[in-house]
């Protein structure tokens, strides 16, 4: 997986990696961009770290073998040109993957290791030009530049400017030793390998971008399923709170068999503990259904509508939230003791602009924002349910005065 894993993709950068895909070099820009590259980082890294010991034995696999074989008078000096700057190279391809603070700019070191040996080698080629020392500080030449584009799989505009820093340094060493030059030479050794590697990495670095540009819309469309599934799962979830809700208001109820119903359905369906439901008669606010309350909190079954935190909550015309909850008020009473509740929350229930009821619920723990979100879809259907409720009482109300006075 990687690292940009984390950082949602906008239509902006999903609609640029794919007009990029159809690309003959795939390129990217801003923020993503700077993200490949630390992709690139993390991989350089990864493969040194895998891969150090065998970049030694190679290393040794051509060194060893021309010192122990090879008699040339001038193997002595091309030990300076061709095995001790690589040594050096490697020696900092080692520190750049074992110590922290080089690690999060691998690939810089590792294009200057390529340097440093290439000057080596270049230097080696060009200084002991006409000698069998100079032909092995070619082929060294051209190994360096195949780990470095092929292998190392390094940034290839970075490395072609590495490589060419170390031609100019070595030209220039060259031009202070006096050493002749042969353009023909350079060419072989340098040149055209150098063209052909860089074609190689280009070709490589492309494939790599469109691998990780996959791999950005691959994880992108992957996120967007989870979303869409964890969507349909709350959609689901809450029509099935919502249907259960209905079907605990449906029938003819009165109000308070409605407001029972409606208490222990936010009991199963939210974290509350303590709860009251009110209607309101003319200017005050009557109980109707209680849930938990305490000895205090169950003697508060009447109070004046612009009075207390009811009166309040019930002007503010939408769910509200109290906390701190004040001492005494709807405390949990267990057989251990009273506790005082963390938090308090009010549901105000209006109708055509005119309140109609109220209902309180308390929790230990907090009450959720997603029983918030319920209890707003939940808002209308039990007000009209209320309203239906209390004509209905009235009509009964009414049938059985005339039936006693008719008795």
């Amino acid at each position: 997986m990687t690292e940009v894993s984390c950082n949602r993709l906008t239509e902006t950068d999903e609609a640029h990696l794919r007009e990029q895909l159809d690309t003959l070099l795939v390129r990217f820009s801003g923020r993503i961009e700077q993200q490949y590259k630390r992709h690139a980082e993390q991989r350089a890294a990864a493969f040194i770290v895998r891969s150090f010991y065998w970049l030694f034995g190679l290393y040794l696999l051509v060194v060893v073998p021309v010192m122990l074989w090879v008699q040339d008078p001038n193997i002595v000096r091309w030990r300076n040109f061709g095995v001790y700057p690589i040594a050096i190279a490697l020696l900092l391809v080692w520190c750049s993957s074992r110590i922290a603070e080089l690690q999060a700019s691998v690939t810089t070191w590792l294009g200057l290791a390529v340097m440093i040996a290439l000057t080596g080698t270049l230097l080696g080629a060009i200084y002991l030009q006409g000698s069998f020392a100079s032909t092995i500080a070619g082929y060294e030449t051209i190994y360096i530049l195949i780990i470095a584009f092929s292998i190392l799989r390094l940034p290839p505009t970075r490395t072609i400017l590495c490589c060419l820093a170390a031609l100019a340094v070595a030209m220039l060493l060259a031009f202070f030793k006096q050493a002749m030059l042969s353009p023909l030479d350079m060419l072989l050794y340098f040149a055209v390998p150098l063209i052909v590697c860089a074609v190689t990495g280009y070709m490589l670095d492309t494939g790599e971008r469109r691998n990780f540009a996959h791999t950005l819309l691959l994880e992108q469309e992957s996120l967007k399923l989870t979303e869409w599934k964890t969507r349909a799962e709350k959609d689901h979830l809450r029509q099935q709170q919502i249907n259960a809700f209905m079907e605990q208001i449906a029938g003819n109820l009165s109000p308070t068999m409605l407001m029972e119903r409606v208490m222990g359905y936010l009991v199963n369906q939210s974290n509350m503990l303590v709860g009251a439901a009110y209607e309101v008669r003319g200017q005050h606010l009557i109980r109707l259904a209680a849930w938990g309350l305490d000895s205090q909190a169950a003697e508060r079954t009447s109070q004046s509508l612009s009075e207390g935190l009811l009166g309040g909550a019930l002007q503010r015309e939408k769910v509200s939230q109290q906390d701190p909850v004040p001492a005494g008020y709807l405390d949990l009473e267990t057989g251990h003791g009273r506790y005082q509740p963390a938090s308090l929350l009010f549901w105000p229930l209006y109708h055509a602009g005119q309140p109609v009821g109220i209902v309180e619920i308390a929790s230990l723990e907090g009450v959720t924002t997603s029983t918030q979100e319920l209890l707003g879809l939940l808002h209308r259907p039990l007000a009209y349910a209320l309203i239906a409720a209390q004509r209905r009482q009235r009509f009964l109300d009414g049938d059985n005065t005339r039936v006693a006075v008719n008795a």
